[in-house]
């Protein structure tokens, strides 16, 4: 079925003939871009394939198996900020995709309220992968509507789901949302409770990352205590000892399809894995005291199957004693007090 009108709804459901025509242009509010013919392939099929990458500069042979995952057909940028051209013509061409997509278009979103218009959600109908880019996180969690949010989700059950940036941070069970803006590990650390930490279940979070948080910039921006204190947060939101994060350096990927991993990253550079053992204590206005957390650092070509077995890894060992993180030299055993 060809997609029209203006008006809200979601994407063809599984009762429905596949989507094979074009869309018309998104309304007022929305600026769009495109390289190639969309929809120009229906019998494309896409892959399952989770990429995240951890902001500056786009790895490559990352991006590539991004676009790989739409099977030749219509890949969709989706941003709230920034150039509806920048990734065009680098999907489909630059990083030397086999299949070549059918068509690669970038969508930004001025007005979130459009979001949920009849054009864009065909667009999401269309695309076999649909890609988050930078910004802030909180537009994508917390502005854009319901239905886009839906549809994004959709696309990352039959096909490739991936985002840079605030579009990585975006994709795990949990996320920092940024609502009150950023915030340092210095700041955090201090007091787990300050208004900008901001901690809550995505919408968009992916089955594959259940029970995990992305941070971004990582090691970069020096975001090791505040991705402790986030998942100190969500031990306490989900009432459970063990629970996940990944920090991913700057041009650093994760890749993750076929209950598979990979890492890529480029010379230098690494995803931080993070695994927790014991809940941390938490109280308003006091720093983070926490304990049994292990930490993996994963450099270009590590891979092996998902989820990460943290026990087949290297590990060290890190507590944080009033707001202080240290490597933990103690050998605790699981459920033992923790040391001060």
């Amino acid at each position: 079925m060809a997609c029209g009108g203006t008006g809200g709804g979601g994407p063809a459901g599984p009762e429905d003939p596949p989507v094979t025509g074009p869309c018309p242009a998104p309304p007022a509010g929305a600026a769009i871009a495109s390289a190639g013919t969309l929809g120009s392939n229906p019998a494309a099929s896409g892959t399952p394939r989770i990429v995240l990458m951890g902001g500056s500069a786009e790895v490559d042979p990352a991006s590539k198996r991004f676009v790989e995952a739409a099977g030749g057909g219509d890949v969709l940028v989706l941003r709230a900020t920034g150039s509806v051209t920048s990734y065009n013509d680098y999907f489909r061409t630059g990083v030397g995709a086999s299949p070549t997509p059918a068509s690669v278009t970038s969508i930004r979103l001025d007005d979130p309220g459009v979001g949920d218009s009849g054009p864009v959600l065909c667009h999401l109908a269309l695309a076999q992968a649909v890609w988050l880019a930078g910004g802030n996180q909180w537009n994508y969690l917390g502005v854009w509507p319901p239905a886009l949010q839906d549809s994004i989700a959709a696309v990352g059950l039959r096909g490739g789901i991936g985002g840079t940036s605030a579009g990585a941070a975006a994709l795990g069970e949990f996320a920092f949302d940024a609502r009150h803006g950023g915030v340092t590990s210095e700041d955090a650390l201090a007091d787990p409770f300050d208004h900008r930490v901001q901690v809550s279940r995505s919408p968009l979070g992916r089955p594959e990352l259940a029970g995990y948080i992305v941070d971004q910039h990582f090691r970069q921006r020096d975001r090791e205590g505040r991705l402790l204190v986030f998942l100190a947060r969500m031990q306490h939101a989900l009432e459970r000892d063990t629970v996940f994060g990944v920090g991913l350096d700057e041009r650093a990927a994760l890749v993750i399809d076929d209950d598979q991993f990979q890492v890529l990253a480029r010379e230098g550079r690494a995803a931080v894995f993070y695994r927790t053992t014991r809940r941390a204590e938490l109280e308003p206005g006091q720093p983070l005291d926490m304990a049994g957390v292990e930490r993996i650092t994963l450099e270009d070509g590590a891979a092996g199957p998902w989820p990460l077995d943290f026990d087949a890894h290297p590990a060290v060992r890190l507590r944080v004693d009033a707001g202080v993180v240290r490597v933990d030299t103690t050998d605790l055993v699981p459920g033992a007090t923790t040391r001060r």
